[in-house]
């Protein structure tokens, strides 16, 4: 027999949809601000609606159906408390109950707490009012009934309790396990032991953060559950407890989309670091899979190179953009085309793409530097750094000369040279009081086995601030030395006192000058540890006459390598190796060398990426192999 309720079905339904666009507006309508207000409005003008109707229901009815319909008013007086409840999370909310001042990790706990215990509270109220009506029926409840108190209309009481507290029992254990996945997510024990992990935070990125003065706030923007959003958590709170300069924020662009348009977010997958008014935006991939890949994107990187993308974002924000001059016209690597096709077909192809990436993540615009340019007057005044990367033919005398009166007012300079070419230092050799010899090296010992004694190797690296990476894992990682000419002491022919020198990378003591090339170890030939690079500290430059003593520079910093290959991009198994891998011959040394030529030498450090990089062995180590496979594994 059907029950009849003094109110009718459509008023529990209609209490529901108000409930629904209360959530709609509040969660999706952000960006539509009028829009929002008036479905915030309508929506709680329904919901006060159907609890004033629920209480005058009660009031004039009885027995039975008064039981009823009380059970219908606390249901829907538990689903205003769920909102209520949630309201407090809001700013207003929190102001105005007094917790609009707490902690970051305060509001966290706040906002956390608050949301569970809503959902818990909404889901207790909810269930149990649409099992009772599914339970009621619609037949004869198409209306008010509020004049009748008779009992002629049965009303069964008691199944309406049980199928109510059956629903209440149903959205407890809902509750039940929104409270564990919530302990579980907050209390994550998350380790992860396969090769294809997410890079860590590296020294160089943790080092920018400790030396900048504001924090860094970083916005992730992606769905609310996603693996690669969690990946990045982990890789910022990492972040954040090693600096204490990180505030992290995850947002939904769909939710948040007033926020999203501020920073320029037009799809999920975005990582956007903000520092004052500035920000870098970093997208990734939303999917697991692809995000973990190894890719050769520029614009948007993998997890196992994100460490490299957020390096180079904050190097964009902590400082503004410098200027790099690299001369061209020579035949250098970053200019091979200017050399005469006969003959760059007869020397090995090295370029320098890898190198000015290295530039561009470091906050440097690249500017070619020739005699069109101006070199042959002298070096702009806005340059931060010139390089000279390995000329095959020899700079003019006014080049020298410009470079020469561009290191004596305290520029910064690389200078990279290689044996097989007609270049000459000139007049900075005396100002640098460093010599080159073209005689390449050679080491019968420790060598890389596809390139012969010529490709010597060496883990030979001074304690140094332009090499700090290199020399910290100088035990287990050598650098190989392509053909490498050498370097030794110059007289200093500059004014005033003599600059600082140190050699920074040094060939093993198995190496040898190979005087007649031919890459054996003869008489007259002498192993001994040779000068690969030297890192250069000049004084301070006179003061111009009438300028602020307070604004005059430092001395100049210069480096001069006899191994060019050291900057070239390094060739492997799989091809070139470039962009993603960020790698040249000589691994990290351009990353620390550039830092501390700007004097960013604070900055310095390894960038962490877990890309598969081939192992390079040793003849000797190979050796060791040969041995314990046909010895040691029978």
């Amino acid at each position: 027999m059907a029950m009849r309720t003094a109110t009718p079905w459509w008023l529990t339904w209609q209490h529901l949809l108000a409930l629904l666009i209360l959530f709609v507006a509040q969660r999706f309508l952000g960006h539509w601000s009028t829009l929002q207000l008036v479905a915030t409005i309508a929506s709680v003008a329904a919901i006060a609606a159907t609890l004033g109707l629920r209480v005058v229901a009660v009031i004039r009815t009885a027995t039975d159906r008064r039981a009823v319909e009380r059970t219908l008013l606390l249901a829907t007086i538990g689903s205003i408390a769920g909102i209520a409840l949630w309201f407090l999370t809001t700013k207003t909310g929190a102001g105005i109950v007094g917790a609009g001042h707490l902690s970051a990790k305060g509001a966290r706990r706040w906002d956390v707490s608050l949301t569970v215990l809503a959902a818990i509270v909404s889901l207790a109220s909810i269930v149990p009012m649409v099992m009772i009506e599914a339970t009621l029926g619609l037949a004869r409840r198409d209306r008010f009934d509020l004049d009748v108190k008779g009992s002629d209309d049965a009303v069964e009481h008691r199944r309406v309790r049980e199928v109510g507290l059956s629903g209440l029992t149903i959205a407890l254990a809902g509750a039940l396990l929104m409270v564990t996945c919530n302990v579980a997510g907050e209390r994550n024990l998350r380790k992860d032991v396969s090769y294809f992990k997410t890079s860590s935070p590296g020294a160089s990125t943790k080092n920018i953060l400790k030396n900048t003065s504001e924090p860094i706030k970083v916005l992730l923007f992606f769905p609310e559950v996603n693996e690669v959003k969690d990946e990045l958590e982990a890789y910022f709170e990492d972040l954040k407890d090693a600096t204490h300069k990180v505030e992290i924020e995850a947002h939904d662009p769909i939710v948040a989309a007033g926020l999203a348009t501020d920073y320029g977010v037009k799809e999920q997958g975005v990582v956007v670091l903000v520092r004052g008014d500035k920000h870098e935006k970093i997208p990734m991939d939303t999917d697991i899979e692809r995000a973990r890949r190894a890719t050769k994107s520029t614009t948007k990187p993998s997890l196992r190179t994100f460490d490299g993308a957020v390096n180079a974002a904050l190097m964009k924000l902590v400082r503004a953009k410098r200027v790099a001059y690299l001369t061209v016209g020579h035949g250098e690597i970053n200019d091979p085309d200017s050399l005469d096709p006969r003959l760059r077909e007869q020397l090995p192809d090295a370029r320098a793409n890898t190198l000015k990436d290295i530039l561009r993540a470091q906050n440097y615009e690249i500017k070619n530097l020739g005699a069109m340019d101006g070199l042959a007057d002298d070096v702009p005044e806005d340059a931060t750094l010139v390089m000279v990367l390995g000329p095959r033919t020899a700079l003019g005398d006014d080049e020298l000369a410009a470079l020469d009166r561009y290191v004596a007012r305290g520029g910064s300079l690389l200078l990279a040279l290689d044996p097989v070419s007609d270049a000459t230092m000139g007049p900075l050799e005396g100002r640098l009081a460093v010599r080159f010899d073209h005689t390449p090296i050679a080491d019968d010992k420790e060598f890389l086995p596809s390139g012969g004694p010529q490709v010597a190797l060496t883990n030979q690296f001074s304690s140094h601030a332009s090499i700090t990476t290199l020399a910290r894992a100088a035990s287990n990682r050598g650098i190989p030395l392509v053909k490498a000419g050498t370097l030794e002491d110059a007289p200093y022919t500059g004014d005033g006192a003599e600059p600082k020198k140190t050699y920074v990378i040094r060939s093993m003591s198995t190496s040898f000058r190979d005087l007649n090339d031919n890459q054996k170890f003869d008489d007259g030939e002498k192993r001994d540890r040779y000068n690969i690079a030297a890192a250069i500290e000049g004084p301070k430059p006179a003061p111009v006459e009438g300028a602020d003593p307070a604004e005059a520079k430092d001395g100049f910093r210069a480096m001069v390598f006899s191994d060019v290959d050291l900057f070239a991009d390094r060739m492997g198994m799989q091809g070139r190796q470039i962009l993603v891998y960020r790698e040249t011959n000589g691994g990290p040394l351009p990353d620390d060398a550039l830092r501390w030529l700007g004097g960013e030498e604070n900055y310095a450090g390894d960038i962490t990426s877990e890309l598969d990089v081939a192992i390079r062995h040793s003849k000797k180590e190979d050796a060791w192999w040969f041995l314990l496979t046909i010895v040691g594994a029978p």
